[in-house]
């Protein structure tokens, strides 16, 4: 198994169903339906921001799955001292037997 950091916003959008439908099937009040065209536009938008990063867990060249982390700066301020936080918003694994 490989984990590498990616700008392939294709196959984020593709690993992102499995656990978009996850939510949508358990919360369908808040969730829409899995729309692959909308989600990679979205991921496209997303994958070069510098405060994010993706990584591609694969085996044998098959993605698997896949985080999307952020790095958030918290600046000082008069009560705190400045600091960076790392915040997951997705991972997702997923493999067919």
């Amino acid at each position: 198994m490989k984990i590498s950091q990616t700008r392939n916003f294709k196959s984020v959008a593709k690993l992102n169903k499995y656990v978009h439908d996850l939510h949508s099937n358990l919360y369908p009040k808040y969730f829409k339906e899995y729309n692959y065209e909308n989600v990679k536009e979205v991921f496209k938008s997303l994958i070069n921001n510098e405060s994010f990063i993706f990584l591609l867990l694969e085996d044998n060249e098959e993605a698997l799955g896949y985080a999307w982390i952020e790095i958030r700066e918290h600046p000082e301020n008069v009560f705190k001292i400045g600091y960076k936080s790392v915040y997951v918003h997705q991972h997702s694994g997923y493999k067919e037997e």
